[in-house]
């Protein structure tokens, strides 16, 4: 199963974030940690920690545009590999464990104040998101620019199709019986580069 997400926005901040919100606020809860988990993580172990434990995967250097967004849990060729499309980063290493049925991709201003309110508006506003059975899954993540279809209507009112290199970034989620071993690095930046 390959699923695809378009105008997936960062929120202007240079970070997207991929898991399962409730079970981060779970965790929250449980650590007696602050609503501010943005400083929390920032200025202590902690977020290196949550990490680790495959409560989020963070992604930094993501400049501010809008992407198109693949979940790919097949065993095809992710898309950002096929010849017509342009691969710029590849990382493996990411773990994320799925305890709610459901992983996001969220951004930073989130975790600013990561309350219960919070999460039900992400959960309510983000519209790249997936079910997932739940348990251990390994992840990599692709970025680069893919060959998208796209419409835009003409001053006369007439749609016009054409092809564009767009902003992409892909997971590749591979189901793990057990936890896989966390070897990514999570301060490499995923700027993708766009052509004049």
């Amino acid at each position: 199963m390959k699923y695809k997400f378009d105008e997936v926005l960062n929120d202007l901040m240079d970070y997207f974030i991929l898991g399962d919100p409730d079970y981060l606020l779970q965790y929250k809860i449980e650590n007696n940690l602050p609503d501010d988990l943005l400083t929390e993580f920032t200025t202590e172990e902690t977020g290196d920690q949550v990490v680790e434990q495959g409560i989020m995967v963070p992604m930094i250097g993501v400049e501010n545009y809008p992407y198109t967004v693949y979940f790919n849990l097949s065993d095809e060729m992710p898309e950002l590999l096929k010849p017509e499309n342009e691969v710029q980063h590849q990382r493996d290493g990411y773990c994320l464990e799925v305890v709610n049925n459901r992983i996001y991709l969220y951004t930073i201003p989130y975790l600013r104040d990561f309350t219960a309110a919070k999460v039900e508006a992400l959960k309510q506003f983000k519209h790249a998101t997936i079910e997932l059975p739940n348990g251990w899954y390994s992840v990599s993540i692709l970025a680069g620019l893919t060959q998208q279809k796209i419409e835009i209507e003409t001053v006369s009112g007439e749609i016009k199709e054409f092809e564009s290199m767009e902003p992409t970034f892909e997971f590749v989620l591979k189901p793990s019986g057990e936890k896989p071993a966390y070897t990514a690095d999570f301060n490499y930046p995923f700027k993708v580069e766009e052509h004049e």
